[in-house]
């Protein structure tokens, strides 16, 4: 390990002071409204489903509870994409489509069919890698290594086991240097390892600000995130699943449609033994890995890595993941991670963690004994297996070599511990770059991504989705797409501002939701005929402007996790931005952000409804910008009974503009989980225009917040 040791202890040292150095810091985090109610209703469901498991006492009463939660699994991912090979059926256990002799670079092992492409070959003296690309859906290629001996100790016809490696969230995608570390490893253990870039990564990363079009990969660029550079893995991910998310999807299960993909590609390999196929992979591998291992028959052992525990855990120290790893109504269907361990029962299992990484090890003991009663239960308990390194976060020499021996233990190969590996002269990035020749595309192959088929499919979106509509409709429509909770009939109660106009209440159980109350009027108790309500805040200026236009008073208020109720930034340390990860906690959850903040502002309608003196008042929402969007909302369920007018500025001009952008620069919570295939922002427009007395658009941003002209017919 003489090349990445240094790397490997500073990132150890750095991982146990946290577990010291981080605590007076989340007790203080969690201080705040809206971390308190994610805090509280993350508590809520893990009752409930230990509650549910506590019942869960004998053999016939396991494998209904396994069944359940391998079906409600299959709900969460939804339907994976049509692939190239057919996809879809991630359960079939069939091999995928025969190879066929390819044009390829390579030396004659290497092969081609409808579906995949050896576009050249390595030598390395006793193994040699396959630069394969494997199209996982029409016109999309998976870039991936295929790592097999060069002589096999049985002879030529021996089938060898067999490892899909699933990458985690490094810029170099299946290049980082410990999965070809393990790769190289596996393979001169006796295995073939096959591992790819997933969408984002390697091969295929997105282009940030500033890259210009037709610039590869690698071009003086260091991956990182930035102007001129390429977008992080998660940045990535999360920019595609919200564009997915407009439309219906999210971006697991396109991943999951790629997982599936390279394992037909796998096993249809003829070095490989179908009957020995494992699937590892270390945190964002190690989610996806586990994932495989509950959806997939065809994986017949699995061993993910730094990646489970309970989830709540996870929640209270870091917040929610990233985009595939936030499954929608996850939550609120009553999985957890170790349900994905149960699903895979009786498989053999392996849990590999690492004591000071920031998945909380309290939670993986949890998480443990969990699956471990779940398997005991369906008699199989020696099959599942737990170890637990004295390291940090990563897929290190010794979790790798945990990993392997377990393999080998379950598919019967001797374990060999003095493999000759040269860490010095590991495969390169650039080596293992399968669009590396003819200009960066592999020859005959027309590539295209993720970001174009989206693109494509919102250009291809009808210009108007549905049928004229009443009022009523858009309501029951958009509530519906908006994801609120109906918890019957709410009392709200009357505003009582302090001395100095500050006001709160409670939107719903554990929301408190603060803001100020300026009144012009001689008294308090003086009707005030019109109010402005400021969803998100207004300068003095505005504030001076609505005072001379006759309003009688402003009721400013913030919804959950904006403005001055926004959360810290460092309350996930580094991790994600909170904004992103409190969408997808709520998006677990089975509910939307932009759903929550909707609730905030009708309860402050019916609040200020029921404070003495409003009862009659004319009420104008106001919103800018991502409030705007709030604003619109709110003004469309009011259905004009409780509202008079509505004011925004800095309205985005329509959702299919942004889904079709190759940038944007608003955030995350205005995302609304299938909007674009029943309703866009003109649609709403033209409902209001017929129910309230004045709908005012004051100006219209494009996807990147700069001046635009309003879509015809807005």
């Amino acid at each position: 390990m003489r090349n990445y040791s240094l790397q490997e202890e500073q990132a150890n040292r750095r991982r146990e002071l946290s577990y010291i150095e981080d605590y007076p810091d989340i007790e203080r985090f969690h201080k705040h409204p809206f971390r308190r109610y994610l805090d509280q209703r993350n508590t809520e469901y893990l009752v409930k489903r230990k509650t549910a498991l506590r019942q869960v006492n004998d053999k016939a009463a396991a494998f209904a509870y396994q069944a359940r939660i391998r079906e409600v699994f299959r709900a969460s991912v939804g339907p994976l994409p049509a692939g190239a090979d057919g996809g879809g059926s991630g359960n079939s256990g069939g091999k995928g489509s025969d190879q066929g002799n390819g044009d390829s670079s390579s030396n004659g092992s290497g092969s081609a069919s409808a579906s995949a492409y050896v576009t050249g070959t390595l030598d390395f003296g006793s193994y040699l890698i396959d630069k394969v690309c494997i199209e996982t859906m029409p016109g999309i290629y998976a870039t991936g290594s295929f790592y097999y001996p060069k002589e096999r100790s049985g002879g030529e016809g021996e089938l060898l086991p067999a490892l899909l490696l699933l990458c985690g969230h490094s810029n170099e995608g299946k290049a980082h240097v410990t999965y070809v570390s393990f790769c190289v490893e596996a393979v001169m253990t006796g295995f073939c390892v096959l591992t790819f870039d997933p969408v984002g990564q390697g091969e295929r990363r997105v282009r940030g600000a500033g890259v210009e079009e037709g610039k590869e990969v690698g071009e003086d660029d260091e991956g990182s995130e930035g102007s001129g550079s390429w977008l992080d893995p998660v940045a990535a991910h999360c920019f595609l699943d919200q564009k997915l998310s407009l439309l219906g999807e999210h971006l697991g299960a396109y991943m999951m449609q790629e997982n599936v993909a390279a394992l037909t590609y796998l096993l249809a390999r003829p070095e490989v033994d179908a009957a020995r196929v494992g699937v590892t992979g270390n945190s964002g591998g190690g989610t996806m890995s586990a994932y495989m291992g509950a959806y997939d028959d065809r994986v017949k052992a699995v061993a993910p890595c730094c990646y489970i525990t309970e989830l709540r855990s996870m929640l209270y120290r870091l917040m929610a993941q990233d985009a595939e790893q936030c499954l929608p109504g996850f939550m609120a269907r009553g999985l957890d991670h170790s349900d994905l361990v149960t699903a895979a029962a009786p498989k053999p299992y392996h849990i590999g963690a690492a004591m000071f990484d920031f998945f909380p090890i309290d939670g993986v003991r949890d998480a443990f004994i969990e699956a471990k009663k779940l398997y005991r239960l369906l008699d199989a308990e020696e099959q599942l297996e737990l170890h637990v390194v004295m390291k940090g976060h990563g897929f290190w020499q010794e979790m790798r070599e945990q990993v392997l021996r377990f393999f080998c233990r379950t598919f019967g190969v001797e374990w060999c511990s003095g493999k000759a590996v040269d860490y010095d002269r590991l495969p390169s990035e650039i080596e293992l770059c399968c669009f590396a020749a003819n200009g960066g595309k592999a020859a005959g192959l027309a590539c295209g991504s993720l970001l174009d088929v989206i693109q494509e499919r919102v250009r291809s979106l009808p210009a108007k989705q549905q049928p004229e509509q009443n009022g009523a409709e858009i309501r029951e429509q958009l509530s519906g797409l908006l994801q609120l909770r109906h918890d019957g009939e709410r009392n709200y109660s009357p505003l009582e501002p302090d001395r100095n106009g500050g006001i709160s209440f409670e939107s719903e159980d554990g929301m408190i939701i603060t803001g100020i109350f300026h009144r012009w009027s001689s008294s308090e108790a003086d009707d005030s005929r019109r109010i402005w309500l400021a969803i998100g805040g207004m300068k003095e200026a505005e504030l001076e402007r609505a005072r001379c236009s006759g309003y009688d008073a402003v009721l400013i208020i913030h919804p959950r996790g904006t403005g001055p109720a926004a959360m810290e930034p460092g309350c996930t340390f580094g991790m994600f931005e909170p904004e992103l990860a409190s969408g997808y906690n709520a998006r677990m959850l089975g509910q939307s952000l932009q759903g929550m903040r909707v609730t905030d502002a009708l309860a402050a309608i019916d609040c200020l409804k029921q404070t003495p003196g409003c009862e009659q008042a004319e009420v104008t929402l106001y919103g800018q910008e991502e409030h705007a969007l709030t604003a619109l909302y709110a003004a469309v369920l009011s259905g004009g009974s409780s509202i008079h007018s509505l004011h925004v500025a800095g309205l985005l001009t329509s959702f299919r503009a942004f889904a079709e952008a190759d940038q944007h620069q608003y955030d995350a919570g205005i995302i609304v989980p299938g909007l674009l295939l029943a309703l866009d922002i003109p649609d709403l427009l033209q409902t209001l225009q017929s129910e309230l007395r004045v709908v005012t658009v004051e100006s219209w941003f494009d996807p990147m917040k700069r001046l635009a002209e309003p879509l015809r017919g807005s």
